[in-house]
């Protein structure tokens, strides 16, 4: 390819054919082993230096290694170098793909077709070294008639992709910036006349049995082979409809065959000008004028099906439509199929209705990820991912921030997701500008359309969203244009319109769909009298490290209120690549961990997954808020069941209880479910004599637990969906009668020794900065004031008959002192500490306020009665209250920047033993946040891996008077005020006791 192609916006292709959507019988994949080497810029020569390279696959990672000079690079908001659009820099990685592959003999007489799935971020392609074309958008595949350029057995292909160019600057999307063939590469044949367009969208008329299906076809040849009387078929199986068909009668007219490139390029950007009607750009306009009709090989139909099953996110219903395209003797000249299901979507007023019900989003937004191959994905790969989803809980999807490969979408289709579709567009760094450039016009719309002209059957695909974080101009407006023409059957979802203000933007957003708000603005949305769309954020909840913090805020409020009706967590995963270390080891890295001088830390590290797609703890918070059941505690064994489903009933689950009093199990049972319809009520009783007792000990609950009646593609029967937890009748545990003076627990520097007691229990305020505590600045105060370096720097003793008092005055860092009491009581077995802290004003907003000790390492087992089963916060705690066990190694979650970590919320007691059950118990006098790891605090905070982290040898307990929330402010709102700690006197007890 001649000229500077890879730095001009206008060219967006060069000999590209149209997006088409339909696999072919004859196939051949080019995956596998290719010649490979780097080059320094997009002109240099290549040299006799072969390299092995995968297809697909990137040459900035594999396997924990880039081999190259090039290796991957994050960044968020920045681009990774300094020009200005369209400009990039002169040193341009560029990867040269080569390999032989052959020709079969019986496509001698065919048309042969390269596909080339994926490339970050262009491709230009030659054949036996004759140029054939070029494309750009990296994230939708490329297509090239190579008929004339490849011949019957051995050929040469060269694929040369280059890293960065105009296309570079609106894919600045929030990941890594790697280089590659990320998807697949295949060749494939189809006779001389063939399907050159196929869309075919799914409806549900308003009965709800009634499918339809609209059917857009073109139909084009080489060679100038006539398609006179040749025909397209389709039919629908297991329907009664039947088999329908279109007849091409007109022949290709004259000045279509003598149209220039520049003319047909145009035309595959917007298929019919008419749809621009008069909003065309003015440049355009003389080319729009040519093409009316724009091809004669056109045809359109609907065909409807009566007595269909709709298909939902819950019951994803799909039928298969095969297309024949007949030459005019009869004979089957193509053959395809497609998955579709039939829907209806639509939004009424303030709601988002699908086939007629008001659904509730709980999504989460994805990126292609695999933490050892970059963003090169397997079929089997997304498909596990999607049923993880399932086990969660969630039913949506955003594909942040470009097209999934197809074969994603075909999952969701059959699994039941509901999914915005997402343009291949984010200008970050440019946001307010590259939106009015006309120099990048055509690449958004052709970006925009061509994702539409891609997916537009698949029933799982409920929203177009016009990319993230392009700002709203011109050149988006455009692209609306084309898609409300193109297919108004879905509508529009992009954040970039309201981001400024929520009731603006309706051109470019059907529904308000902000990032990161808070919960009093979006309950104020739902309150008010001038909504007139549903809101549905598109990120929410930004799970950077120990996170996600009001959750169940959020979701009270979005359960409550007309006009709100969900959005999507971010995100689905951390993207930390494995590297490997000079020493062996591996690392999860992340922005600066390869040497970039550009990046942004670990900030791709805010996944509800760790990078090896195991959950983290916050998974258990979400899967509960989407439970498809609430049950509700009535009176007399009897209980209110809701069924949260919007379409379905409960027949798919059963339901069991079980009754515990301190941990221990006293009954249990199961509910006969009753039928309870979609979004309807019932109630059942539970006949269990516990549930009349008063005397039973210590706190009492009655737990339900939802689970699969049958095993499902995502989980195995007796699988756990959903649970519930309310609180019994019972009496408390004895009080410890104190026995006296805690003197014999204090030694001479006034410090409390414990039973296997390595360290004394020592005041702390401080815990190791999470991500958001540093983003959000509060770890900033906290060095500011010193909290880390806590002094006790006077101390003194009162002894009584009853007990002992130590008085501290401690100092932080920067000279700040705060007043703390112990008293030490003796107990049975063991010893009562109660604390005082006064706080003083000018430390507005500590961690902590808690009590500090090690063990010895041979108490390496915990037993918690406490929130769980999974760490837990102030801010982030829908847990069972239960008893749950671990090793004191099992506590510690192992974040890619280690932080904070391993607290459980509400624990009323607790127990750290050795292997033999011997060691000690410890009793609180309320529900207080319990920490149990083997890892000190300050260790946490030094490490800037996980790997790095050193057990301290010790057992390191922490007892929290009062704990802050987690919150999400790495990227939105801080937690609530009441999770906050303010000046005042705090005061806490706990009882320690041998066994």
């Amino acid at each position: 390819m001649r000229g500077r192609y890879w730095e001009s916006p206008e060219t967006t292709s060069i000999n590209r054919l149209p997006m088409l959507n339909i696999e072919h019988l004859a196939t051949i994949s080019l995956d596998g082993t290719w010649r490979f080497q780097l080059l320094d810029h997009p002109e240099a020569e290549c040299d006799r230096r072969w390299y092995d390279e995968q297809v697909p696959g990137l040459w900035t990672i594999r396997d924990g290694v880039s081999k190259y000079n090039d290796a991957p690079i994050y960044t968020n908001t920045n681009m990774p170098f300094g020009t200005m659009p369209p400009r990039v820099p002169e040193k341009n990685p560029t990867g040269v793909y080569e390999r032989n592959f052959t020709l079969p003999k019986d496509w001698e007489k065919r048309r042969v077709v390269l596909h080339v799935g994926g490339f970050e971020s262009v491709v230009t392609v030659s054949i036996n070294g004759r140029d054939v074309g070029m494309g750009k958008d990296s994230h939708l595949a490329s297509e090239f008639d190579i008929t004339n350029f490849a011949k019957v057995g051995e050929n040469i292909i060269r694929l040369t992709v280059v890293k960065w160019s105009d296309a570079t600057f609106i894919e600045d999307q929030d990941q890594w910036w790697h280089g590659g063939l990320p998807r697949s590469v295949k060749i494939f044949a189809t006779e001389k006349v063939f399907i050159e367009r196929l869309y075919a969208t799914p409806g549900l008329k308003k009965d709800g049995k009634t499918g339809t299906l609209r059917i857009r076809a073109s139909i084009n040849s080489i060679d100038g082979e006539s398609f006179i009387g040749w025909t397209l078929r389709a039919h629908v199986a297991d329907t009664k409809a039947k088999k329908v068909s279109k007849t091409f009668q007109s022949a290709i007219r004259a000045d279509w065959l003598h149209k220039t490139p520049e003319q047909k390029a145009v035309s595959d950007a917007v298929f019919q000008g008419s749809y621009w009607e008069n909003g065309a750009p003015a440049h355009l306009k003389p080319i729009l004028a040519q093409m009316d009709p724009p091809h004669p090989g056109y045809a359109e139909w609907e065909i409807e099906l009566p007595n269909i099953h709709p298909w939902s996110a819950e019951d994803p219903a799909l039928y298969s439509v095969t297309y024949e395209l007949v030459d005019p003797t009869g004979r089957v000249a193509e053959l395809t199929t497609q998955k579709v299901g039939f829907r209806d979507v639509r939004i009424v007023g303030k709601d988002l209705l699908v086939n007629g019900k008001r659904v509730i989003i709980y999504g989460i937004n994805r990126h292609d990820f695999n933490k050892n191959t970059g963003r090169v994905l397997t079929r089997d790969d997304m498909r596990r991912d999607l049923l993880e989803l399932k086990r969660w809980n969630f039913n949506a999807v955003r594909t942040s921030h470009y097209p999934n490969d197809p074969a994603f979408l075909d999952l969701c289709d059959e699994l039941g997701f509901y999914v915005v579709g997402e343009a291949n567009i984010e200008s970050h760094a440019f946001q307010d500008s590259i939106c009015n450039d006309q120099k990048y016009l055509v690449a958004f719309v052709d970006r925009v359309a061509r994702m539409v002209e891609r997916d537009i059957h698949h029933p799982s695909v409920i929203f177009w969203s016009l990319g993230n974080e392009s700002g709203a101009g011109f050149n988006h407006y455009a692209a609306a244009a084309f898609v409300r023409h193109f297919d108004p059957t879905r509508p529009l979802h992009y954040e970039g319109a309201i981001r400024t203000q929520w009731t603006k933007g309706h051109e470019l957003s059907d529904v308000v769909c902000p990032m990161y708000p808070e919960i009093r603005n979006i309950k104020s949305y739902g309150l008010s009298k001038k909504v007139d769309r549903p809101l549905i954020m598109c990120e929410y909840s930004h799970a950077m490290g120990n996170s996600n913090g009001t959750l169940a805020e959020y979701w009270e409020v979005i359960h409550s209120t007309p006009g709100l009706q969900g959005g999507f967590i971010w995100e689905f995963w951390d993207h930390g690549l494995d590297q490997v270390m000079p020493d062996g080891t591996t690392r999860s890295a992340y922005g600066g961990d390869f040497g970039e001088t550009i990046h942004d830390n670990n900030f791709c590290c805010d996944g509800m997954f760790f990078p090896d797609r195991s959950p983290k703890p916050a998974l258990n918070e979400m899967k509960q808020i989407a439970s498809p059941i609430e049950i509700t505690a009535m009176a007399n064994g009897k209980f209110s069941l809701l069924n949260r489903q919007f379409f379905k009933d409960l027949s798919a689950f059963e339901l069991s209880w079980a009754i515990h009093a301190n941990g221990e199990l006293i009954d249990k049972g199961q509910v006969k479910l009753p039928r309870v319809k979609a979004r309807a009520k019932n109630t059942f009783t539970v006949k269990s004599p516990a549930l009349r007792r008063r005397d039973v000990l210590g706190e009492a609950f009655i737990t339900f637990s939802l689970t699969l009646a049958k095993s499902t593609p995502w989980a195995q029967q007796r699988f756990e969906v959903a649970w519930s937890q309310h609180q019994l009748p019972s009496k408390p545990l004895p009080k410890l009668k104190a026995k006296g003076s805690g003197r014999d627990f204090v030694n001479s520097h006034n410090e409390i020794e414990l039973p296997q007691g390595v360290l004394p229990p020592q005041l702390t305020l401080w815990r190791a900065p999470t991500d958001n505590d540093q983003i959000g600045h509060m770890a900033d105060h906290w060095n500011e004031w010193g909290l880390r370096n806590l002094k006790r720097i006077k101390s003194s003793k009162k002894d009584s008959q009853s007990s002992t008092t130590l008085t501290h005055t401690w100092q932080t860092g920067s000279g700040i002192t705060i007043s703390h009491t112990q008293t030490i009581e003796r107990i049975d077995n063991g010893l009562r500490v109660t604390e005082k802290v006064v706080l003083p004003k000018e430390l507005n907003d500590v961690a902590r306020i808690g009590t500090n000790f090690e063990l010895a390492s041979s108490l390496a087992f915990s037993t918690i009665f406490g929130a769980g089963p999974m760490e837990t916060y102030p801010d982030r705690k829908i847990g069972r209250i239960h008893k749950w066990s671990s090793s004191v190694n099992e506590n510690y979650v192992p974040y890619v920047k280690p932080q904070e970590n391993g607290g459980r919320a509400d624990v009323r007691w607790f127990t750290v033993t050795d292997s033999a059950g011997h060691g000690l118990y410890i009793h609180l006098d309320k529900p207080r946040q319990v920490t149990i790891t083997p890892m000190r605090s300050g260790d946490l905070a030094d490490a800037s891996h996980h790997v790095d982290v050193q057990p301290s040898g010790n057992t390191v307990v922490t007892i929290d008077a009062i704990h802050r929330g987690v919150g999400t402010a790495s990227c939105g709102p801080d937690t609530l005020d009441k999770y906050r700690i303010k000046p005042g006197v705090y005061s806490w007890q706990w009882s320690a006791i041998q066994i």
